[in-house]
């Protein structure tokens, strides 16, 4: 199909791709048992993991999806951030500690260490529940933007995605993941910066067009705050989700479950030897969190401004069909000169690769020491139960693959992701604060009931329609004069269900 890629831009993806190639070969020569093969033998130094942490947790949403919303609002979505640090911190030293002192190679031992099996169990079942459906997300927003650059279908661009990441994990993987997620990492940082300074230097005034243009339109306004009650920007108002409590809360309590009972972010984290090596490494990226959010969002900023100056129908379409995510991948495909532009696609190529990669073996990780290894073969030789991992990236590979074609078909990828992670993130770190910050509370049996059961609890007060039940919801909202409850709240009310019916029980196993 015709694209517009130069050579030079062909020459640029190639390099890339035979790098990845090389590194995850290279990684995976060593590979005795699944120590190493999940967990590189704890032996990666502090600044790779790091580098890998922020790369697994930008992803190809970040890349397309923070400069879709900042092309479609503003700035506001910075305000996350300021709840994702202090979400940082509380891993860094309540989490991984813990994590540490049990030995575990996946976090939801811990939880059979304290409650017992069926609280395991639960963790390991909405891991892979939620972890397949963010990461299909996450794949499906990558392969939008390839559609577009190369003018493939979106289930072509899908599959080329999928087979490439699968193609190194299956051999390298975990150090294979980490060390890829490096050079990743300065890819799509490069590509993101190359991207703002060329939008810049195309405005007829340079940055003055972008700070003028952008201030016109209120691109750059951060926070949506009032302090008088009944207002929509009222600091603490539950129906809107862009509040200054929401985004505060619901960035901490994400990234606190995201990063710190996730297979996929805590995996690499227990890599390092030491846990203060493990710690150092994650507030780092708190640290570096701030700048390069801000950098994506100027990207959106940018593009907005560019196109406020040289309209473009095609640009316009996206915006009235609210499918803004679209439109860096159209600036990449139709602005940039060659060489440029194969850099852009392969930050773009990278920002996928960095967050599937982890995905799959994260998943294989869960899959066989959760599930295989307890329940189908204990004994099994370190070749075999390598190999048998290597079967779990594969399949895990095609149900990630189908997934994304499903949701491939959303307006923004960005807010989907956090959406899906919004219903089950909360019961997964509600269970995982009782079992670090009480010493008796949390039944086995009854944390499992309680774990789902927040899933329909979070529903029933979040969800736009709930049927019959929208009247029960109103008149119970009504006692607290609340008209609605956002979905950033979701998570939020998970994981309060979650500790504090489960800190009703009594721990029946010996702790």
């Amino acid at each position: 199909m015709k694209t517009n890629l130069a050579l030079l831009d062909w020459v640029v993806l190639a390099i890339y791709a035979v790098t990845v190639i090389i590194i995850g070969v290279a990684a995976g020569k060593k590979e005795k048992n699944t120590d190493d093969y999940f967990l590189a033998g704890r032996k990666m130094p502090w600044w790779a993991v790091m580098c890998s942490i922020y790369a697994t947790s930008l992803s190809a949403l970040t890349f397309i999806g923070v400069p879709g919303a900042a092309y479609a609002g503003d700035f506001n979505y910075i305000q996350l951030g300021i709840g994702d640090f202090f979400g940082r911190i509380l891993i860094a030293f309540v989490l991984l500690t813990a994590y540490y002192k049990g030995k575990v190679t996946t976090v939801y031992e811990l939880l059979g260490e304290r409650f017992g099996p069926h609280s395991h169990n639960a963790g390991t079942i909405f891991f892979i529940l939620t972890r397949l459906l963010a990461s299909g997300v996450r794949l499906a927003g990558c392969a939008i933007a390839l559609s577009v650059v190369f003018n493939i279908p979106i289930n072509l661009a899908i599959a080329m995605i999928a087979l490439t990441a699968l193609a190194y994990t299956l051999v390298g993987g975990i150090k294979a993941v980490i060390w890829t997620d490096m050079m990743q990492f300065i890819l799509f940082m490069s590509a993101a910066g190359i991207a703002i300074f060329t939008i810049t230097m195309a405005l007829p005034n340079g940055w003055s067009d972008f700070i003028d243009v952008g201030q016109a339109h209120q691109k750059f306004k951060i926070f949506h705050i009032s302090f008088i009650s009944g207002t929509k920007d009222y600091w603490f108002n539950f129906s809107n989700p862009d509040s200054l409590m929401a985004g505060f809360l619901f960035g901490c309590f994400t990234t606190f479950a995201a990063l710190g009972t996730d297979q996929d972010m805590v995996q690499r984290m227990l890599t390092c030897e030491k846990v203060k090596e493990s710690q150092k490494a994650l507030l780092w990226t708190a640290v570096m969190n701030f700048p390069i959010t801000l950098l994506f969002l100027s990207v959106g900023a940018g593009l907005f401004v560019y196109y406020n100056i040289f309209p473009n129908a095609e640009v316009a379409g996206f915006v009235a069909a609210k499918k803004t995510d679209f439109i860096f991948p159209h600036f990449i495909k139709t602005v940039l000169g060659p060489g440029l532009r194969g850099i852009l696609i392969a930050g773009l190529l990278a920002a996928a690769m960095s967050s599937l990669d982890s995905a799959l073996n994260a998943l294989a990780a869960s899959a066989y020491i959760d599930i295989f290894k307890r329940y189908i073969k204990k004994n099994t030789s370190d070749q075999d139960a390598v190999k048998i991992s290597r079967y779990f990236v594969i399949g895990f590979a095609v149900v990630l693959a189908v997934i994304a074609i499903f949701f491939s078909k959303t307006e923004s990828i960005l807010w989907l992701g956090f959406r899906i992670a919004g219903y089950t993130y909360g019961a997964m770190l509600g269970v995982f604060l009782l079992a670090v910050f009480t010493k008796k509370r949390g039944n086995d049996l009854s944390n499992i009931i309680i774990m789902f059961s927040s899933i329909a609890v979070v529903i029933f007060f979040t969800a736009e329609s709930i049927g019959p039940f929208n009247i029960l919801r109103t008149s119970l909202l009504q006692i607290f004069k609340i008209k609605s409850i956002a979905w950033p709240w979701a998570i939020i009310i998970g994981t309060l269900w979650t500790f504090g019916v489960g800190a009703i029980f009594r721990t029946s196993k010996k702790v």
